[in-house]
C-alpha cells in the first residue's frame, strides 16, 4: 500500500538528485571536446613558392559537405563541427594538403601548398580528339548520377559589390539557406543580410536562387536560354580542344578550351577543368559569347562567370560557388552612365543530399523570400564566421560609404540629355483600374493620394500633385487647353475626376467629371463608375495613335488624322478584372448627343498656307447603347510599335429604339495583337512574328461616326500596326477586315554578312506586308458624298510589303514599302522595335 512521502525524506530526495545532476554535468564537461565541441579556424592559403595567396582554393572538411572558399588574397574562414575533423585543402596544380585539427589546435590555420610536378609523357593519337572523348564520359557519366539527384539544401552566403569608374558604391551580403528540386527548381530563404549604410536592407538582393550551375543542360544567363557544356548536344554547339594538363594530387586535371560552333547562337566561350577517372568538372571560367547582347540603352554587356564543383567524397558534383566579374555600360545620344562594375561571389556548403523540402516553398512563384524571424533578430554575421573574408578595400568601403553616398550620385549621367533626368521624382503605382466616361482601361494616379505627404504645408503638395493641365491641337479645337484633377478617398476606394477646358477654334468648352468607387473590400477587381462629358470627341477609335502624338504632328502641318464631332454623353460603367485568364469585362451604359462641329482651320504654328481638308457633317442625334467589352489590354499597344505585345479587345454595342435612341443597329469589333518567337529562340530577344488583327461588322442603322477603321499612318510617321502605303487617313467601313505583319530580324541577316559594324550599333532587318478591305453600302456612301462633297475613305482591296532597317541611332526606323494593288512606292520614318 502506498503512503505519502515525510517532507524530510521528500527534501532529502531532492537533494540528492540535485547533487547527482550536479554531478552528471561535470562528468559532460569534463568530456573530450571532440565529442560534441566544434572549432573555427581562420587563416591563408599560399603557394608555397612564391608565398602569393591562393584565390578560391577549397577548403573542406572531409567526410562531410562542409566547407568554403578564399577570398581574392587567399584568406578563409571555416567552422569545423564535431572535433577533431581533418580538414583538405586543394587547388588546381597543387597538391592537396589534410590536416587534423583538435580542440587544442590554434584558431590560425595557414597552409602552403606546394606545385604539382607534372610530366606529360607521351602524347597517344587517336581517331577521335581527346577533349571529344573527355568531354562524352564526362556527359555520360553526369547523366548517371544526375539521374539519382532529386533534391538538396544547402547553407550559402552571397556578397555583391557595385562600383563606378572610381571606387566602391556599395556592397550587399546574405547568408541564406538554399533549396534545389529537379522538378520544381531553386528556392532560397534569406535568414541575415548586411549592406552599406547607402542602400536599404529590402534593396539588398544577394543570392543563389537566381545563380547558374554550369552542370545544368541549359542555362539562364540575363535572360538568354544558352546550352551548357555538359549538355547531352553539346557537340552541336560547341568545339573543345584540350589546351594544357596539370594535376590535383595524383590524378591528371585536363584545361579544355571552349569556343562556339554556331555563331549565331548564344553560347559560353573559355576555358573548363575535367578531373580524370573521375571525368567531372572541377572548374569552369566562362563568358557568353558576343550573340549576348541587349539592345539600347545598353551598350556593352561584359560578364564572366566561374564556378568549380566538389562531389565531397560523395556520389555527386555539386556547387562549390558561384564567382561573377564585368562590366555594363549603358548611354544613349546624349546620356551616358559611368561603367557598372559588377563582382559576385556565393559560397555553397553543407549540403544535404535527396532530403524532403518543404511544401511551403514552392507556394508561389518568388524564387527568393526573407525569414521575417531572423531578419529582424541579430544579424547573423555576427555569430557566423563562414563568410568568405572582407578585402581591405571592402571593409575600407563599409567604413566611409553612408547615406548620402547614393547610387543615383555614383552613376549620375553626362551629356546634353541628363538635364531631363531628376533622380528625385518618384512615382507610386496602384493596382486598380477604372471604367469611367471613356472606353480606355487607365491606372489611378496614387501620387494624387499625397499618402505619404505630412501633415501642414504638404497637404497643398497633395492637391498640386492631384492636378494636371490638359491640351491639344487640332483642325477643329485648334488649341485646347484646361486641366484635370483627379482625387482619391483615404484608402483609395473612391475616385473623382473632373476635367474642363476651352477650344479656342469653335470656340465651345469641354467638361465633365466622374467618380469611380471599388466597393470589395481588399480587393480592386470590381469597379463601377458613372460620368458626364460635353466635348469635342473623334468620329473614328484608334489604339494605334495616342492624342499627344497626333496633336505634335498637327503643330508640325502634317495633314489631321482625325475628323471631329461635338458629343455629349452620359456614361454608366461597370468592370470586373479576373484571374483566370488575365482579363477585364465591362458594361457601358451610355446615352450620348452628337452634334457637328462646322468649324475647321489650316492653321498650324509651324507651317503656313496648309490647305486642310473640312470637317464633315456627321448622323446627329441622339445615340443610346449598351456596349460589352471583354479585354486584357496593358498599355503597350499605344507603344508606337516599340514593343510587341500579346492582348485583344473584343466589343459589342447594341442601340435601339426602345432605349430613346435615332438608331437601331449593333455592331461588333475585335482587334488583336500577337507576338511569336520564330527564330533564334535561345536569344533573350529571338527573332519574332508580329501581327494586328483588326476585323468589325454591323447591321442596321449604323452613323458614320460608329464605323470601323484599318489604320492608315500619319504623314510619314509610319508605326506598326498601320497600313504603310494609306497616308494620312484610315480606311473606313460599315465592315472590315484587315491584317499586317512583320517579321524582325533583328540583326540575324548583318551577322551573316561579317557586318559588325552594323550590329555592335545593334542595326537589325524588319520585313512585313499586310493585306485588308473595308465595306460601305453604296447608298450611304452617296448620302455622305452628296452632304460632305468628298468621299468615304473604302478601298476594296490593300496590300502592300516592306522592309524596315531597324535602330537607327538606336531610335529609328526606315520602313520602305511597295503597294501591291495599284503602283506606288512610299518612304516611312517610325520608332525602332526594340522588344
Amino acid at each position: 500500500m502506498s503512503r505519502s512521502l515525510p517532507i524530510q525524506e521528500l527534501n532529502q530526495l531532492t537533494l540528492s538528485m540535485t547533487y547527482i545532476f550536479r554531478f552528471l554535468l561535470l562528468i559532460f564537461l569534463m568530456m573530450p571536446a571532440g565529442l560534441s565541441a566544434q572549432k573555427v579556424i581562420r587563416g591563408t592559403i599560399t603557394d608555397a613558392e612564391t608565398g602569393e595567396g591562393l584565390p578560391n582554393a577549397n577548403i573542406l572538411v572531409e567526410g562531410t559537405y562542409r566547407g568554403t572558399i578564399t577570398n581574392l588574397d587567399g584568406e578563409y574562414t571555416l567552422t569545423v563541427p564535431d572535433i577533431p575533423a581533418t580538414v583538405l585543402v586543394r587547388y588546381i596544380g597543387y597538391n592537396s594538403e589534410r590536416r587534423e585539427i583538435r580542440q587544442n589546435s590554434d584558431e590560425k590555420q595557414d597552409f602552403a601548398l606546394q606545385p604539382a610536378i607534372f610530366d606529360l609523357g607521351e602524347v597517344v593519337v587517336t581517331g577521335e580528339d581527346k577533349a571529344i572523348r573527355i568531354m562524352r564520359e564526362v556527359i555520360r557519366r553526369k547523366q548517371i548520377w544526375r539521374a539519382s539527384l532529386n533534391t538538396y539544401r544547402a547553407e550559402a552566403y552571397t556578397r555583391q559589390r557595385l562600383a563606378n569608374d572610381t571606387s566602391i558604391v556599395s556592397i550587399s551580403e546574405s547568408i541564406s539557406e538554399a533549396f534545389w528540386d529537379k522538378e520544381k527548381g531553386h528556392r532560397e530563404v534569406v535568414k541575415s543580410r548586411r549592406q552599406t549604410a547607402n542602400i536599404e536592407g529590402s534593396d539588398n538582393f544577394a543570392g543563389v536562387s537566381y545563380l547558374p550551375n554550369f552542370y545544368d543542360d541549359n542555362l539562364d544567363i540575363a535572360g538568354f536560354d544558352v546550352v551548357g557544356v555538359t549538355n547531352p548536344k553539346a557537340f552541336d554547339y560547341y568545339d573543345f580542344k584540350i589546351l594544357s594538363e596539370t594535376r590535383l594530387d595524383d590524378k591528371i586535371v585536363y584545361e579544355i578550351g571552349v569556343s562556339a560552333k554556331r555563331k549565331l547562337q548564344p553560347t559560353f566561350e573559355g576555358t573548363i577543368f575535367v578531373l580524370d577517372e573521375d571525368f567531372a568538372l572541377l572548374s569552369v571560367d566562362l563568358k557568353p559569347n558576343d550573340v549576348v547582347t541587349f539592345p539600347v540603352p545598353i551598350q556593352d554587356f561584359d560578364l564572366s562567370y566561374e564556378q568549380q564543383f566538389n562531389n565531397f567524397g560523395g556520389d555527386y558534383w555539386l556547387p562549390v560557388d558561384v564567382r561573377i566579374n564585368g562590366t555594363v555600360r549603358v548611354g544613349l545620344i546624349g546620356l551616358r552612365f559611368p561603367p557598372i562594375n559588377f563582382s559576385q561571389i556565393a559560397r555553397i556548403s553543407n549540403y544535404q543530399v535527396n532530403v524532403p523540402l518543404p511544401d511551403s516553398l514552392y507556394e508561389n512563384y518568388n524564387t527568393m523570400r526573407v525569414d521575417s524571424v531572423t531578419i529582424r533578430s541579430d544579424s547573423l554575421f555576427r555569430k557566423s564566421v563562414d563568410v568568405i573574408p572582407l578585402s581591405e578595400i571592402e571593409v575600407k568601403a563599409y567604413e566611409t560609404i553612408d547615406s548620402t553616398t547614393t547610387l543615383e550620385d555614383a552613376f549620375r549621367p553626362t551629356g546634353f540629355l541628363a538635364r531631363f533626368i531628376d533622380f528625385d521624382d518618384e512615382d507610386e503605382n496602384n493596382d486598380g483600374y477604372t471604367v469611367g466616361s471613356g472606353d480606355n482601361t487607365t491606372k489611378p494616379d496614387s501620387a494624387s493620394t499625397g499618402k505619404n505627404d505630412k501633415k501642414g504645408s504638404n497637404i497643398f503638395k497633395a492637391l498640386r500633385k492631384g492636378f494636371k493641365l490638359d491640351g491639344r491641337f487640332n483642325r477643329v479645337d485648334l488649341l485646347y487647353a484646361g486641366g484635370r484633377y483627379n482625387l482619391y478617398t483615404k484608402g483609395q476606394k473612391v475616385r473623382f475626376n473632373i476635367f474642363g477646358g476651352y477650344s479656342f477654334g469653335y470656340e465651345e468648352a469641354g467638361y465633365g467629371g466622374s467618380v469611380s468607387v471599388w466597393p470589395l473590400k481588399g480587393s480592386s477587381r470590381l469597379v463601377l463608375s458613372a460620368g458626364y462629358s460635353a466635348a469635342t470627341d473623334s468620329r473614328y477609335k484608334t489604339t494605334l495613335y495616342p492624342e499627344v502624338l497626333t496633336s505634335a504632328l498637327n503643330v508640325l502641318g502634317v495633314p489631321d488624322y482625325h475628323d471631329y464631332y461635338r458629343n455629349e454623353k452620359i456614361t454608366l460603367a461597370a468592370g470586373y478584372r479576373f484571374r483566370k485568364p488575365n482579363m477585364i469585362g465591362r458594361i457601358y451604359l451610355r446615352s450620348e448627343e452628337h452634334s457637328s462641329i462646322e468649324y475647321y482651320s489650316s492653321y498650324s504654328p509651324l507651317a503656313l498656307g496648309l490647305n486642310r481638308r473640312p470637317n464633315p457633317t456627321i448622323d446627329e442625334g441622339y445615340v443610346r447603347s449598351v456596349t460589352l467589352s471583354l479585354d486584357n489590354l496593358s498599355g503597350d499597344e499605344k507603344a508606337l510599335g516599340i514593343i510587341g505585345n500579346n492582348s485583344f479587345i473584343l466589343s459589342a454595342e447594341f442601340s435601339d429604339g426602345a432605349l430613346g435612341s435615332d438608331y437601331d443597329f449593333a455592331r461588333f469589333n475585335l482587334e488583336v495583337y500577337r507576338q511569336f518567337n520564330t527564330i533564334f529562340k535561345r536569344r533573350l530577344f529571338p527573332n519574332t512574328l508580329d501581327l494586328r488583327l483588326m476585323a468589325g461588322t454591323s447591321i442596321g442603322d449604323l452613323p458614320y461616326q460608329r464605323y470601323g477603321i484599318l489604320d492608315g499612318t500619319a504623314s510619314y510617321f509610319t508605326p506598326f500596326g498601320s497600313f504603310r502605303t494609306q497616308r494620312n487617313l484610315p480606311l473606313e467601313g460599315e465592315h472590315y477586315l484587315g491584317l499586317v505583319a512583320e517579321h524582325n530580324f533583328r540583326t540575324v541577316p548583318f551577322e551573316i554578312l561579317g557586318l559588325d559594324i552594323l550590329v555592335d550599333q545593334g542595326v537589325g532587318l524588319v520585313v512585313f506586308g499586310g493585306a485588308g478591305r473595308t465595306w460601305i453600302d453604296e447608298d450611304r456612301k452617296q448620302q455622305f458624298l452628296d452632304t460632305n462633297g468628298y468621299n468615304l475613305r473604302q478601298e476594296d482591296l490593300i496590300a502592300e510589303i516592306g522592309v524596315s532597317v531597324n535602330s537607327i541611332f538606336s531610335v529609328f526606323r526606315v520602313d520602305l514599302a511597295q503597294r501591291l494593288d495599284e503602283p506606288g512606292f512610299f518612304v516611312g520614318l517610325s520608332l525602332a522595335r526594340w522588344f
